[in-house]
């Protein structure tokens, strides 16, 4: 019978750090996605903080690096806000560039390898 109770009581504990685990784990995602505005927000912040145009910065950013302009959001890195670029080079290659949304200048760029994400 005591047997019984300590394996039940096994089972829960884990069941529980489980779940908790994975609470922690949705918690994280939830604060990556909220790094970056909605487009509602995006046009009172562009309004409100005079901030560049996202399809003039997307523009720029494909001109510069001589790719296909996909997409640009504008998001809190800290206290600065930025446009998060994605670009389609010829050849396929995805890159993403980070630029300041008050002035436009390259802040950070990487390749990558994954799909560009359907949104």
């Amino acid at each position: 019978m005591a047997r019984k109770s300590t394996m039940v009581l096994a089972v829960s504990l884990g069941a529980l750090a489980f779940g908790a685990a994975r609470a922690n784990e949705l918690d994280a995602r939830v604060v990556v996605k909220s790094a970056c505005l909605s487009p509602s927000e995006t046009r009172e912040e562009i309004k409100n903080r005079r901030l560049l145009e996202p399809f003039a910065v997307l523009k720029a950013a494909a001109t510069q690096f001589k790719a296909e302009a996909l997409s640009a959001k504008l998001c809190r890195s800290g206290e600065e806000l930025v446009y998060e670029i994605a670009l389609l080079h010829r050849d396929g290659r995805l890159l993403h560039v980070v630029t300041s949304a008050t002035t436009g200048k390259l802040l950070a760029e990487r390749n990558a390898r994954e799909p560009v994400p359907k949104n």
